[in-house]
């Protein structure tokens, strides 16, 4: 990966000192103004006029409900920011930017990394804080990717973490561009999914304790996230049991991570596990999975994946660009030990492997949907379209999607890896559109749990076709499909179909079907509708 350690960015993108001593909180709905060029940590802090200096006076300061921490636009601080105290529900306290210029730059280079945290900018058991405005790097000039041998440090842009064995509340990280943050994927004492771009973290460091140290509230918005490592986006909460079990009273909840852009990450883009009700949406993966370690226990990495959560969706999200390092390069995955996750209305193109993974076996989760995405181009180099991993999930219906494969790929449709395929859970795969021209062949599960009915696929009809009754093998009338999947949710027209398809109201009726298609089209509940992504009118 390369790495910008001496530029600064001007550009606004889309939307290491300790504590000193130990000081009294001041009032409370208190604005503290902070210029590295102008200040003097002698000042009060309390006015423009009269500014503190560095981070280190704003870290030994313990702020109540309601303050504004406001670093200076166009200013550089190479040292972290880690503020003490805590806002309360509709008063947060709030760190930003003030003046005209460039966000305020927070650079980390020289925080050390590993368990303390490693981050340039980092809250500690605390609730109630919004944190805008900033551009954040955490990058120390080293090869901190790490091996088995001799692992590397935790390294994070912005970490926020809870290991205070209580629950803590309302965390909102919005509108920053944090980027070149050299993370570890071997690392040293800690999981490296859990270090990157921007992490919240539950009991990171205190083991597993069973709800104790859990969130409640979480907001990842609009953030651009760019040249990280390990992961982009993590939310992680280790707080809700044994590590292959999962105790609902324990987990998180109400995790949203929306509206982000992220390119050029080493693993994962987006990380959700350990919450319950939880929506992941709008977000923009571009480029994933650029790194990997021979040997190491997470050698491979997905666009985005959800595990040990319940009621979970992926909704109108863009991922391209995973590769594949021997496993996943997926975009979207319904990982372990998932309950009720719904991944609709996504775009998925040019992943290495695949645009959407499910993960079964021994701690697979129940009720996975999958309906209304567009997948163009996935799976070129590894495992299908739709691969089920290590065994089945029960309940899983995925249905009215379309899948294009431009002419000379070798993309499998639906695959199957770690396992027999032998299936006696139900399993669900109807009103789909292929169009296959390219030569992968099919691999799906079998048994009495599989049901497989009124898809259509079109092109070349490789080995392992299902069979299907109600199956139409005549074009679809694409629109205008384009060999090269173009970039963009709104970008995808061309995939739709004419008035005049054989796909439209030749579906099978599907009871709870979301009521509306890729496009916001009402889909009938009563009669039969459109096979795919795009509901003809």
């Amino acid at each position: 990966m390369r790495r910008n350690l001496g530029m600064r960015a001007t550009v606004v993108a889309l939307a290491g000192a300790g504590v000193l001593f130990a000081a009294p909180a001041f009032a409370t709905n208190t604005t503290y103004y902070v210029d590295a060029t102008n200040g003097s940590d002698s000042n009060t802090g309390t006015s423009q006029a009269a500014p503190w200096k560095t981070l280190a006076k704003v870290n030994a300061t313990t702020f109540s409900q309601g303050d504004s921490i406001l670093l200076r636009a166009g200013q550089q601080w190479i040292e972290q920011l880690n503020p003490k105290g805590s806002g309360v529900s509709g008063n947060p306290i709030t760190i930003g930017a003030y003046g005209d210029g460039p966000r305020p730059y927070v650079d980390g280079r020289n925080v050390a990394g590993g368990n303390s945290g490693g981050a340039a900018v980092m809250l500690l058991n605390v609730s109630y804080w919004t944190i805008s405005g900033l551009e954040v790097v955490n990058d120390n000039g080293k090869n901190n990717v790490g091996t088995v041998t001799s692992p590397g440090a935790n390294r994070s842009g912005i970490l926020v973490n809870n290991t205070s064995g209580t629950g803590k509340h309302g965390i909102t990280i919005i509108d920053n561009y944090v980027h070149d943050v050299n993370g570890c994927f071997v690392c040293s004492g800690a999981n490296p999914q859990t270090n990157g771009g921007i992490a919240v973290l539950a009991d990171a460091m205190n083991g597993f304790s069973n709800g104790a140290s859990s969130w409640e509230g979480i907001q990842i918005l609009n953030n651009t996230v760019e040249n990280v490592g390990r992961t982009g986006i993590v939310f992680t909460d280790y707080s809700t049991g044994f590590l292959y079990a999962v105790s609902q009273d324990a987990l998180s909840k109400n995790v949203t991570i929306s509206g982000n852009h992220l390119k050029n990450i080493d693993s994962d883009g987006i990380i959700l596990t350990g919450s319950i009700n939880n929506m992941i949406d709008h977000n923009v993966i571009d480029a994933a999975g650029l790194v990997t370690v021979s040997g190491s226990t997470e050698p491979g990495a997905a666009g985005m994946f959800v595990a040990k959560t319940t009621n979970s969706v992926m909704q109108y999200n863009e991922v391209s660009g995973v590769q594949t390092h021997v496993v996943d390069g997926e975009a979207y995955d319904i990982d372990l030990l998932t309950s009720n996750t719904t991944v609709q209305y996504n775009y998925s193109h040019d992943n290495q492997g695949g645009a959407f993974l499910l993960m079964g076996g021994n701690f697979s989760g129940t009720g996975g949907i999958v309906r209304y995405n567009l997948s163009v181009n996935d799976a070129f180099a590894a495992n299908g379209v739709f691969t089920l991993s290590s065994g089945l999930m029960s309940g899983v219906n995925i249905y009215n999607n379309t899948v294009y494969i431009a002419p000379g790929l070798h993309a499998h449709p639906t695959y199957q890896e770690g396992w027999s395929g032998d299936n006696n859970n139900s399993w669900y795969f109807r009103n789909n559109v292929i169009v296959n021209l390219g030569t992968g062949t099919w691999v799906q599960p079998k048994g009495t749990g599989t049901v497989i009915s009124n898809n259509l696929i079109f092109g070349n009809h490789t080995a392992g076709e299902p069979a299907d009754a109600a199956k139409i093998v005549a074009d679809p009338q694409m629109i205008a499909p384009a060999a090269v999947a173009p970039a963009g949710l709104a970008a995808v027209g061309g995939y739709g179909l004419a008035a005049t398809s054989p796909a439209k109201a030749s579906g099978v009726v599907i009871v709870n079907n979301g009521g509306v298609d890729y496009f916001g089209n009402a889909v009938p509940a009563a009669t039969a509708p459109t096979r795919g992504f795009d509901e003809v009118q």
